[in-house]
């Protein structure tokens, strides 16, 4: 009796999981030195990562991840000599999501064709926070959205300080008077985590809890986590017993599975206790500006 055996094959399901929001850090170079910056921006970190890493990175993230909006941020991320490839390079990969662009203004005299690019590209949206009181910082930045965002065309108000033309829309936030969560503390002089030791309250008290990040290859869970390794060896922090917990948590490699991150996006984690049960809203400080070291 003749018995017929299928060949069967050993074949993987790549599953394309649909999130609400990602963010990819381009650089974390930026021209500010914002107290507070839930990335530890402030602190000098000077990377930018290579357009041809993005492209690889992104086409491959592509085929397992479609974000409803994508967020390219920094640092600053007009200090990028290609940003408006990747913008480009968003739309390709990624044709039905939001691109947005959040920076703080000051270079965009230096990208005058940003806001043609995101029109090009729309759906878009480019996002402007505004970091300081002073009346001359707050004047730059007033001058600098009139005449290389607004540019006398016909934009309509959606909301306070939200405006939309065509397809992109512009937000401008004000955390030095509308209030700003700082999830650091320092003691004496090093930054620490917290100790109230629920992460399920940090978590539910957080600002960007459902804000993955994609830094130099990896995705992590949050921006703050996502450059805790970084400060930790620029600052000689990697033996601290206080980082230890969290420095174990590496994120995903993009070119491997992402599942359990994405399934995790919308609870709870361990390393949520890096941050306050109990955050305070307080205006922000003044940023310092170092926007004369980049020449882009």
């Amino acid at each position: 009796m003749l018995h017929l055996t299928p060949n069967v094959k050993a074949s993987y399901r790549i599953i394309l999981h649909k999130i609400k929001f990602l963010e990819w850090m381009i650089t974390t170079s930026c021209d500010l030195a914002c107290p507070g910056c839930d990335r530890f921006i402030d602190y000098n970190h000077a990377w930018t990562e290579r357009y041809e890493d993005i492209e690889t990175r992104m086409r491959a993230l592509a085929g397992k991840l479609e974000p409803e909006n994508l967020t390219l941020i920094g640092g600053e991320p007009l200090i990028h000599p290609r940003i408006y490839d990747i913008i480009k390079l968003v739309r390709e990969v990624w044709p039905r999501t939001v691109i947005e662009v959040f920076s703080n203004g000051f270079l965009l005299e230096k990208r005058d064709k940003l806001l043609e690019c995101l029109q090009e590209c729309a759906p878009s949206k480019l996002s402007i926070s505004i970091h300081s009181r002073q009346a001359n910082f707050r004047l730059r930045i007033q001058e600098n959205v009139n005449r290389y965002v607004f540019k006398n065309l016909d934009w309509e108000v959606i909301a306070p300080r939200t405006f939309r033309h065509g397809g992109v829309e512009l937000d401008i936030t004000d955390p030095v008077y509308d209030g700003w969560y700082d999830y650091r503390q320092v003691i004496d002089g090093k930054l620490k985590p917290w100790r109230d030791a629920n992460p399920k309250a940090s978590y539910e008290a957080c600002g960007v809890p459902i804000f993955p990040i994609v830094y130099n290859g990896r995705i992590y869970k949050c921006p703050p986590i996502s450059m805790l390794k970084t400060h930790c060896e620029k600052y000689g922090l990697m033996d601290d017993p206080d980082w230890q917990p969290y420095l174990q948590y590496s994120g995903y490699d993009i070119l491997g599975d992402i599942s359990p991150l994405v399934e995790n996006i919308g609870c709870f984690h361990a390393i949520c206790a890096m941050c306050p049960a109990s955050p305070v809203l307080i205006p922000q400080q003044d940023a310092i500006i170092k926007t004369d070291r980049y020449e882009v």
